[in-house]
């Protein structure tokens, strides 16, 4: 069928465009395509992950059930390896460092507590394995423990875990019987855990025996 005159114009001028733009509109939509296919192949990569970690991770839990300490140090281990990204990852080297610090074995513990309080991705664990940490480097009282815990207090704490932070540096000062400093600690950790009622009474009423234990408030 022949087409008018505005017709051919408008072809014309559609011709004209695609070829001084054509070229970029195609590289614009390929790079938007693989974008998208990337992000795509990504989340699937790390719903798969995310499984395979979990069976891992119940492998790790049997082990224990079943009181096979090697199995468990081996799951954990191979969690941080292969899906060091995952929470699994780090929940398993929490739970191995409880199995090591039941075995008496603090040294292996450290190690479990040290990757996930520098490896987590989850704010949460690294603070819950720095806060262990702190508590075996303490309570082991020596000179080389102390200043461990001591540059490791000198951290900024993880949000919305400072209390206990505060408590540590106080325990920190109570190891060394240094009783007023140990208090001053303490009285800061409970006002601000009064603050927040985030924290469980459980929490308060420790720190609150320890207040006593140094001279009250």
């Amino acid at each position: 069928m022949a087409l008018d005159l505005e017709e051919q114009e408008n072809l014309a001028n559609l011709k004209s465009f695609w070829a001084r733009y054509g070229n970029y509109i195609i590289g614009v939509i390929t790079v938007a395509l693989l974008v998208y296919s990337g992000m795509s192949a990504w989340k699937w990569y790390q719903r798969d992950q995310a499984a395979d970690a979990g069976k891992l991770y119940e492998t790790l839990i049997n082990s224990i059930s079943k009181n096979e300490k090697d199995k468990t140090y081996l799951a954990a281990e191979d969690l941080q390896k292969k899906y060091g990204g995952t929470s699994y990852a780090a929940m398993g080297s929490l739970v191995a460092a409880k199995v090591a610090m039941d075995s008496n074995d603090a040294s292996k513990a450290q190690s479990y507590l040290k990757w996930t309080a520098n490896q987590a991705s989850d704010d949460s664990f690294r603070a819950l394995a720095q806060l262990r940490l702190l508590g075996i480097l303490i309570d082991q009282g020596t000179e080389a423990s102390l200043k461990e815990a001591d540059q490791l207090l000198k951290e900024k704490a993880v949000k919305g875990f400072e209390p206990l932070w505060i408590e540590r540096r106080g325990d920190w000062y109570l190891v060394q019987t240094k009783i007023p400093e140990a208090r001053i600690e303490y009285l800061k950790a409970m006002k601000a855990m009064q603050s927040d009622r985030a924290f469980p009474e459980d929490a308060r009423g420790l720190l609150k025996v320890k207040i006593d234990a140094v001279g009250g408030m």
